[in-house]
């Protein structure tokens, strides 16, 4: 199968179970059939008919909600990290180009039950480190009571034997697939590995449930996709915003000239620049940023879906804004910026969504000759589109001058990259 299928996200032949052998054991069945394939954690199941079977609806519904819990919140720590917050945005661009290729809004859900898997194991070692912190912390205090005592050697005896079979028991849930209920049954763990090891199979489908997960997240196609929408974005906006941001001195007339071309430009470059990274992350290529024609051809074709997603896009993008400067700076830490990522996955990302859905809709129309009344529909979407833009970067303008954002609410680019881009 060509890398290019599936960066296109293309519907591929699932994978063949390699351990589809019998096994005489039924529990090494049973852990078996917890290992799933790299294309069923990247895609969540369809909800079931609520007439016909009502409660596997609403145990999907729950299972629905706690994934995408496990999404925003693995999301918010990632984008949160400096360098690596790059993978962040290359999932967004990847969740937008999947709703630009297909239209549907579900595709937005992507990588659902790998992050509902991911945050379960988190949980669980989470919680199967507290009897080791308990432990710990007693033998740390008998150590201090009475050294080399009795009672010091058990703890630490009991420290040691606790650290081992819970790290076994680790190490075992995540080698049968990493299932919540891998975590809680060490005695079915157990069964599984010499069921396993007497069929001579266990350490070949440890590799691939470890395998098949890792896979699922396609970690070099989300970099790869993270790198190309900060080049596509910095390319068209480095010199407006260098522009934009050098009045130093309101006495120079040359700073003053490159202030307004600034305005001019940084306005025409964010009317076209949503489709245009809409384009990119649907196209998946690097001359994509620089196909401004097709975007512009693309906009023509639902001039009002076009102009309304722009303006919701980058009025969603003023939240995390105003969180950084009114909200924030009174929470402590104030370091702290997983916090922002929420508050920009919960306004910016199902705007770009939107956005994509619109690069959907118009490349399902194409009209070859516009007439005269269209034509004046498109430039009056166009001009409301470019007031509207022109008074999100007055805003910005506000936000750059008023000391509490400075020149780095520009350069950041809430509403195309991430709240913290570096």
């Amino acid at each position: 199968m060509p890398a290019s299928t599936l960066e296109r996200g293309h519907s591929v032949p699932p994978v063949e179970d390699a351990a589809s052998s019998p096994l005489a054991d039924h529990g090494a069945i049973a852990g078996q059939r917890t290992i799933l394939s790299w294309r069923d954690l990247q895609e969540f199941p369809r909800i079931p008919s609520l007439s016909r079977h009502p409660l596997r609806a609403v145990a999907w519904l729950v299972h629905a909600c706690l994934a995408l819990v496990c999404l925003i919140v693995l999301l918010a720590l990632v984008a949160a990290i400096p360098v690596v917050n790059v993978l962040a945005l290359g999932y967004l661009m990847e969740v937008q180009g999947r709703v630009a290729r297909t239209g549907r809004f579900r595709s937005a859900f992507y990588l659902l039950p790998a992050a509902q898997r991911l945050g379960g194991m988190l949980l669980a070692v989470w919680l199967w480190m507290l009897p080791i912190q308990f432990l710990a912390g007693a033998a740390r205090d008998s150590w201090l009571l009475a050294p080399g005592g009795t009672t010091a050697w058990l703890w630490t005896e009991l420290l040691v034997g606790a650290s081992l079979l819970i790290a076994v028991h680790l190490l075992l849930a995540i080698g049968c697939g990493g299932g919540w209920w891998r975590f809680v049954r060490p005695v079915s763990n157990a069964r599984w590995l010499l069921a396993h090891r007497r069929s001579g199979e266990y350490w070949r489908d440890a590799h691939r449930a470890i395998r098949e997960f890792v896979a699922a997240f396609r970690l070099p196609h989300l970099l790869r996709l993270g790198l190309l929408g900060y080049a596509a974005a910095y390319v068209w906006l480095f010199v407006p915003t260098l522009l934009f941001t050098m009045l130093d001195d309101v006495t120079s007339p040359w700073q003053i000239l490159g202030f307004l071309v600034g305005c001019v430009t940084l306005t025409l470059a964010l009317l076209w620049l949503p489709l245009l990274l809409a384009h990119v992350a649907s196209e998946g290529r690097w001359r994509a940023m620089c196909e401004f024609t097709t975007v512009a051809k693309l906009a023509g074709q639902t001039p009002f879906r076009w102009a309304i997603a722009t303006a919701i896009l980058f009025a969603c993008s003023i939240a995390p804004l105003l969180y950084s400067a009114l909200i924030k700076i009174q929470i402590p830490p104030h370091d702290a910026r997983w916090d922002l990522m929420l508050v920009f996955l919960a306004t910016v990302v199902p705007a770009r969504v939107l956005i994509g859905w619109v690069y959907h809709r118009a490349t399902q129309r194409m009209r070859s000759t516009p007439s005269w009344p269209w034509r004046i529909w498109q430039w009056t979407n166009g001009l409301a589109l470019c007031a509207g833009v022109s008074g999100y970067i007055y805003f910005l303008y506000l936000a750059e001058t008023g000391g509490e954002l400075g020149q780095g609410a520009v350069w950041q680019f809430h509403a195309l990259l991430l709240p913290l881009p570096f």
